[in-house]
């Protein structure tokens, strides 16, 4: 393993084959990290790349690719080459792009064909084509002198793929190749890079962070450190391989602790209510924080029909007194436009990546950071007010990084999301600033049971 921190840029030469004008030298600029990945390359078959997001390797890739083609001969004739990314778009077009900038900046492009699969001919009749590993077939009956595996944290068939098509890909021309990409858990790219970490012979590993990249700029990093989950900031831009990787909340066993005593109440003021909707056969989560960021109010029910949605959020708002934010997104919509038209305080959330994305990390920091606060399970004997499904979809939500290059934020299959939508909709709300300590409270010495049913006054 290597991780170098060195900001110098260095340049690889390449020498090009003899043709129709004469041999010609072209230089590649890399930073040192890079420098020291292609060096090694040179006597090294297999090489394994663990990087956090940004450091170049797309790049780096495009120069070991050019350079080996220039600077050496095949005794097969015309040299092949395999670019496999884990989709067609957006990955393969974006590797095929940079390839395709490298080599037309050096005019050593002969011809292109932008229908997958992606070839590109250079000017000495050698051949890069960009397969995706979606599409296996494809890799069958091909001989290469080299292939660059990229993403591969992303490849759930890596193994699969490598022991077949891929192994026997390099067989007939003993050609080399790259295995690259940024980790996700510890899975079959983990097992790769362990190869070279053991040093065991033909494989070299490697693990490079965002920051060793010199053009990427510092203070941006940090505003990303700040406001990233830590083995969520490890994994993406550190390169590190996290036991559990995908666990979005960290923290729990201390936010247990600190929650040991911590009661519903049957009602409250100064709350932020968020309300999650269910799609088809799945539930509904209503969760109420108070100004301390302590769930003081819960519920969670399915198989309602509208109507009974409607005046169920109704008097859980009467009792919950404050501001309410509701996912609109979709189940969701036509129960706020009714409950917005009967004057009902709740403000509509449409979902984007992008928003989710903040709310969840927002509520993860506030876990992690000892700001929040969840009665324990078991503390009712009615199945709506029991935290236990809340507890349980904390500890199991989790994120993936897409084959498009998206973070998305997702309960696993089989599993729900309701109530930590819900938490993390009403953590979305800063609390009133104007709340004097203890506000919020004042209802503790009142019995769970002695809540308000629907259609009741909120004050007796």
């Amino acid at each position: 393993m290597a991780r170098k921190n060195n900001k110098a840029p260095a340049s690889v030469i390449g020498q090009s084959l003899q043709g129709h004008t004469g041999p010609r030298e072209y230089h590649f600029n890399v930073f040192e990290s890079q420098k020291q990945v292609l060096e090694t390359s040179m006597y090294v078959r297999y090489m394994v790349l663990s990087c956090g997001r940004r450091w170049g390797k797309d790049h780096l890739a495009a120069i070991k690719i050019i350079s080996h083609s220039l600077s050496t001969t095949s005794p097969k004739g015309i040299k092949k080459y395999a670019y496999i990314n884990p989709v067609y778009n957006p990955q393969s077009r974006d590797s095929f792009q940079v390839f395709l900038d490298f080599a037309h900046g050096a005019g050593l492009v002969e011809s292109v064909i932008q229908t997958p699969p992606m070839r590109v001919t250079l000017t000495n009749g050698d051949i890069i084509v960009f397969f995706s590993a979606d599409q296996p077939d494809n890799l069958r009956g091909g001989q290469y002198d080299g292939i660059i595996i990229n993403e591969a944290g992303l490849m759930a068939d890596l193994k699969a793929m490598w022991d077949g098509p891929i192994r026997a890909m390099l067989l007939d021309r003993l050609g080399w190749a790259w295995i690259q990409g940024t980790p996700k858990g510890k899975n079959a790219f983990h097992g790769f890079w362990m190869k070279g970490f053991a040093r065991e012979q033909d494989y070299a590993s490697f693990q490079f962070q965002t920051s060793d990249n010199p053009f990427m700029d510092k203070l941006e990093l940090e505003k990303i450190k700040r406001d990233t989950p830590e083995a969520m900031w490890r994994q993406e831009y550190c390169g590190e391989f996290i036991d559990g990787a995908g666990t979005v909340f960290r923290g729990l066993d201390a936010m247990r602790r600190r929650s040991m005593g911590l009661n519903l109440l049957p009602q409250a003021d100064g709350c932020r209510v968020g309300i999650d909707i269910a799609r088809h056969v799945d539930f509904s989560g209503l969760i109420a924080l108070n100004p301390r960021n302590a769930v003081v109010g819960y519920d969670r029910f399915n198989n309602l029909d509208w109507t009974v949605t409607e005046r169920r959020i109704k008097g859980f708002m009467s009792r919950y007194r404050g501001k309410a934010m509701m996912d609109v997104s979709g189940a969701g919509d036509p129960v706020y436009t009714k409950l917005n038209q009967a004057g009902v305080p709740i403000v509509p959330v449409t979902f984007t990546n992008a928003k989710k994305a903040a709310m969840v990390q927002n509520l993860s920091m506030l876990i992690e950071q000892g700001d929040m606060m969840v009665p324990l399970p078991g503390l009712t004997t009615d199945p709506a007010r029991d935290t236990v499904q809340l507890w349980r979809e904390l500890s199991v939500y989790t994120y993936e990084i897409t084959a498009y290059g998206r973070m998305r934020y997702t309960a696993p299959a089989g599993e729900h999301d309701d109530m930590v939508t819900a938490l993390f909709l009403a953590a979305s709300e800063l609390p009133p600033m104007d709340q004097i300590v203890g506000l919020g409270d004042r209802w503790q010495h009142l019995d769970l049971n002695d809540v308000i049913e629907v259609g009741e006054s909120a004050y007796r």
